[in-house]
């Protein structure tokens, strides 16, 4: 019975650093990808331009715009990195 436990365990163990090492790289990749980049947003509040201004290593993606005075929007918003296509669209 302990071993089975044990077999169990490790089990766990290893798809949660799978997990981890899966969530590591797609922050990496965003990065790459979107910092410092403009970019079309949509949030709850509105549409509008602004710039990526940081992928955290937790995983949180900051964008700020300037344009808020007029918009209403706030000056800056984040969301998570698993959520960074339903906000984000790249400016060409």
């Amino acid at each position: 019975m302990n071993e089975k436990r044990w077999t169990v365990r490790q089990s766990k163990i290893k798809q949660q650093r799978r997990q981890m090492a899966a969530r590591a790289a797609k922050i990496v990749q965003a990065r790459h990808k979107w910092m410092g980049k403009p970019v079309l947003f949509t949030i709850p509040q509105g549409i509008g331009y602004g710039v990526v201004y940081e992928v955290s290593d937790e995983g949180d993606v900051i964008v700020s715009h300037e344009a808020f005075r007029e918009t209403g929007l706030p000056p800056a918003f984040a969301f998570n990195v698993e959520r960074i296509d339903e906000f984000l669209t790249e400016v060409m």
